[in-house]
């Protein structure tokens, strides 16, 4: 979770890797925003940038107690998701024409055909569809859903070379930029938040300590050299310790020695 005063200042990068990670740790990537250049944030509105989903801190405690947004805004207005299936059932059930639905919400016979198949509707027309028919046909805002349609890939050069060690050994390494982590790695289905070489360890370790605990990941950094085995919950392994491993399940049991 990302926290901006204006929802503008969202570089394409960083909700790039943003969604990566989340995806990577079974999250969904959710920005906390107050603003636009040029408006602010509407409550219960769901925003995108860059396919990452953007609330309110309001919208935010509302879902938190089970109220789930209906509308997102796009280019054009704020629309609703429409459940398709239950949308034809009633207009059937009823002996309500395309053409008749239409014209009560205002749009063509296609769009109420794209309707049914489950495309997003402008609010005003189902407003009018909804007051027409008696109930409702609408489904939430649901996040993985969204986040599951983008299709990332980033390719980035792994710098560190104990990383480089741990890919010679069969891990999966999507090294980071703008996370407290350098990067995130599978090892023999095990997914591990990485810290290398940390300046500030033991603040470094703290907060890769609390994200991992979060996400339910396991953790570890591995350091040049150090004379601690663990720092704040999360095991440290050395340079010259990676090096004699020659087996991926020992840099698991090692890290689980020295939780």
């Amino acid at each position: 979770m990302k926290v901006l005063n204006n929802i503008d200042s969202l570089h394409e990068e960083v909700a790039k890797e943003f969604i990566s990670i989340a995806k990577f740790l079974d999250a969904v990537p959710i920005v906390i925003g107050r603003r636009t250049c040029s408006s602010y944030l509407e409550d219960d509105v769901v925003y995108f940038r860059y396919g990452v989903p953007i609330i309110t801190y309001s919208t935010l405690e509302n879902y938190l107690q089970g109220i789930l947004p209906f509308v997102c805004a796009a280019p054009g207005g704020f629309y609703v998701n429409v459940d398709g299936e239950i949308l034809r059932e009633m207009r059937i059930e009823r002996g309500i024409s395309l053409g008749q639905l239409a014209r009560i919400a205002g749009v063509s016979r296609r769009t109420i055909q794209l309707y049914e198949k489950g495309e997003r509707a402008s609010v005003e027309a189902a407003e009018k569809i909804a007051e027409f028919l008696g109930e409702d046909f609408l489904k939430p805002i649901n996040f993985w859903e969204e986040i599951e349609k983008e299709k990332i890939e980033i390719s980035r050069e792994i710098e560190y070379e104990m990383l480089k060690i741990l890919e010679e050994l069969g891990a999966f390494i999507f090294p980071t930029m703008r996370s407290p982590f350098r990067a995130i790695t599978e090892l023999l289905n095990e997914r591990i938040m990485v810290g290398v070489n940390e300046r500030r360890v033991v603040e470094k370790a703290r907060l890769i300590s609390n994200l991992s605990r979060v996400a339910e990941k396991e953790c570890v950094i591995f350091m040049e050299s150090s004379h601690r085995k663990n720092i704040e919950g999360v095991p440290i392994i050395e340079r010259r310790e990676l090096k004699r491993i020659h087996d991926p399940k020992e840099v698991i049991d090692l890290i689980s020695e020295r939780k």
